[in-house]
Order: C-alpha cells, then structure tokens, then sequence
C-alpha cells in the first residue's frame, strides 16, 4: 500500500510540475518530451513518469504522434476556438447560476476586485490584471455552488491558459476586460440571468474570435 501511495504522489507531483511549466510556456507548443531526461530531471523510474505523461495526455496538454514520441499539444486557432465554444459554455453556466443563487456579500467582493484591476490597468500591469482577472472568474465559479461545473471549469480554464496569455497581449484587451467585468457586475445586481448568461458566452467567444492571432507562429511553422 505504501508504494502505491507513493508512486500515485511522485506522478501527481511530476504532472503539476510538467502542467505549470506547459501553462506558464517554459515548455513550448511543439517540444518534445522526453521519458528517460525527465526520470533523469526528477530522480525517478518510469512508472511516474509514464502515468503523469499519460494524465496530461487525456487533458489534452500533450500529444502523442507514430515516430514522433510525446510533444507539448500545439497552439492553432482551431483547437482555441474548441475549447473556447466549450469555456463560454461553462463559463456562462456559472455566471448565471452565481447570480440566481443570491448570496450576499458577493457584489462587494466583485466590485472591490474591480477596482483593484481598473487601478492596475491604468498602471498597464498586465501580468497583475492577468491574476486579478482569473481571482474575478473564479469567485464567481465558486459562487456557482456547483462543485461539478468548478471542477469543469477548472480543467478549461487550465486547457485555455496557453490561448489567454496570447489574447491578453492584443491592445485594447484590459479595457475591453474592465467594460465586461462592469456588465457583469451589473446583472449581478439587477438579477437579470438571460442576459448575463448570452452575454457572458457572447464575450468570451468574442476574445477568441477578435483577438486570438488568424495564424500562430506554429501554424506558418507547419507551412513553410
């Protein structure tokens, strides 16, 4: 039993390590991972290894390809706009049932972040609008009460990480951000969950759609 706690422990360990340097981008889209360097890395046998490979697989996070071994899954605009549809889909979930669900205390909370993330947009910090923004969404999927549609969440969230960092790079990101934060600060107060639903999933499909590169620098890689 022992060695079963411990191996599911080392690949736990070895997955979150490999998942946060694929969402941060040490690991690029593309790169290959190789079974034997990370043993070598970590200090382990295969079997961890293999099994955290394995999860970030089924997440989606890696690929596995004939004569090619493992790679980091690459970034194209088609595979953004897959796993966007199904975010706004979720995302939208949560902000409707956050707002149905009435609890007190939370417009305050929401408006506090607010302006927290208006004062640091005047500063352009976007790495420190990038984390108040995440800390926005994910009161309000909290708010949801809903622990499946969280864990849901959770997962897209991380699997969007990657095409987040690129859209938040394109001008006009951080004040189109404040302006929907505003709106949905707004439904929460007037109760209107229909519009808060369609707009919510209409703003975040729009973020893809607008702002996400027509071709990443992996795509025009393939081409030439």
């Amino acid at each position: 039993m022992k060695k079963i706690i411990n191996h599911k422990s080392l690949a736990e360990y070895i997955f979150q390590e490999l998942e946060n340097k694929i969402i941060g981008g040490t690991l690029k889209p593309g790169q290959r991972i190789i079974e034997e360097e990370l043993c070598r890395s970590f200090g382990v046998s295969r079997s961890p290894v293999r099994e955290a490979l394995r999860i970030l697989e089924s997440q989606g996070f890696l690929q596995r390809e004939p004569r090619r071994g493992v790679s980091v899954t690459k970034v194209t605009l088609k595979e953004a706009e897959d796993i966007y549809t199904i975010r706004a889909r979720l995302d939208s979930l949560a902000v409707y049932l956050a707002i149905k669900n009435k609890k007190p205390g939370v417009v305050p909370k929401l408006k506090k972040m607010h302006q927290k993330m208006i004062a640091v947009a005047e500063q352009n910090n976007v790495n420190e609008y990038f984390k108040l923004n995440r800390k926005f969404h994910d009161t309000i999927s909290q708010e949801s009460d809903n622990q499946q549609l969280i864990k849901l969440l959770d997962t897209f969230n991380k699997q969007t990480m990657r095409y987040r960092r690129m859209v938040v790079r394109a001008p006009g990101w951080m004040k189109d951000s404040i302006e929907n934060h505003a709106a949905i600060i707004q439904w929460f107060e007037s109760g209107d969950l229909d519009n808060a639903e369609k707009n919510r999933r209409s703003a975040i499909l729009g973020h893809v759609r607008q702002r996400f590169p027509r071709k990443t620098a992996e795509e025009e890689k393939d081409e030439n």
